[in-house]
């Protein structure tokens, strides 16, 4: 039988808003990949220059007019058909070693995160929050990522498909009916790290250089929405934190922040839901 081939796909941040810090953190994900048990994969970049080197393809968004326009290109047309399963990835999302090497044993339309991971890049601490949505970050069978979105059928060009859909919208009601695989929440398929280099999350200017061009009270506002930054086991997550606290370093010249305490009664009822999961809920579907 033929190794399960993956294609990671990500929209580079644009040059022009790439600090440093960003970069580093792109340099992560990337190490991320490298650092994959499992090696049938590739990954295409959507940026702004060109480069091939076989595993790795980067092309020049900005070389056609639409993204349609770029995915009409024969190139990226035959990466797709190589492709057996496609993954969304973002330039500061860290994916986990295992990841891959699960999923090839796995049967599913889709595997995701049920209980999904952050880091905070300013206090060095992760949480993993159970999330009714499918996180933009996930495996897609490929039969499914390349659906006409919104419609049935397959997709006249992938700009069209339902991988470019919502997927807290989207996603949810197509897969409803699918075989979701939830990853268990000490191997999530990947890690979110939030920092605040993105406006949502407090960027004042770009390219976010260091804490002086972020509202960093901004920024701590937006932590406070993903719970109680309670501590779970996470397998092979070792790796990084040190880097990403060299990373938050350069950024702010100091050490992480003191974290903010959290409620004990939110703690407790976030406890009670990952131990339920983790018990019961690994593979449940169709989401609810």
């Amino acid at each position: 039988m033929d190794p399960k081939k993956f294609l990671f796909i990500t929209h580079l941040t644009p040059a022009a808003k790439r600090s440093e810090t960003r970069a580093g953190l792109l340099r992560l994900m990337q190490q991320s990949l490298e650092d994959q048990t499992y090696i049938h994969w590739k990954s295409l970049r959507i940026g702004e220059e060109e480069f091939d080197n076989g595993k790795i393809k980067i092309v020049n968004r900005f070389s056609v007019k639409t993204l349609f326009d770029l995915y009409a290109r024969e190139d990226l047309k035959a990466l797709i058909d190589w492709a057996d399963y496609i993954v969304k990835v973002d330039d500061d999302d860290i994916v986990l070693p295992h990841t891959l090497e699960l999923a090839s044993q796995l049967e599913f339309d889709c595997y995701c995160d049920r209980f999904h991971t952050f880091y905070d890049f300013s206090t060095g601490r992760t949480t993993q929050q159970s999330r009714s949505w499918i996180a933009a970050t996930c495996i897609h069978k490929k039969e499914h990522a390349i659906t006409l979105n919104k419609g049935t059928g397959i997709a006249e060009n992938f700009s069209q498909s339902l991988f470019y859909g919502e997927h807290g919208v989207d996603w949810i009601a197509y897969y409803h009916s699918k075989k979701i695989v939830y990853a268990h929440p000490t191997t999530p398929v990947y890690v979110r790290i939030l920092s605040p280099t993105s406006q949502s999350a407090g960027a004042k200017i770009y390219p976010v250089s260091s804490t002086r061009d972020a509202d960093m009270n901004a920024y701590r506002n937006y932590v406070r929405r993903f719970g109680s930054w309670n501590s779970y086991p996470i397998r092979n997550w070792s790796a990084y934190p040190a880097q990403l606290k060299i990373l938050w370093e350069r950024f702010s010249s100091s050490d992480f922040l003191i974290p903010e305490r959290t409620s004990r009664t939110l703690q407790m009822k976030e406890f009670a839901r990952y131990w339920v999961f983790r018990i019961t809920g690994i593979r449940r579907q169709p989401m609810s």
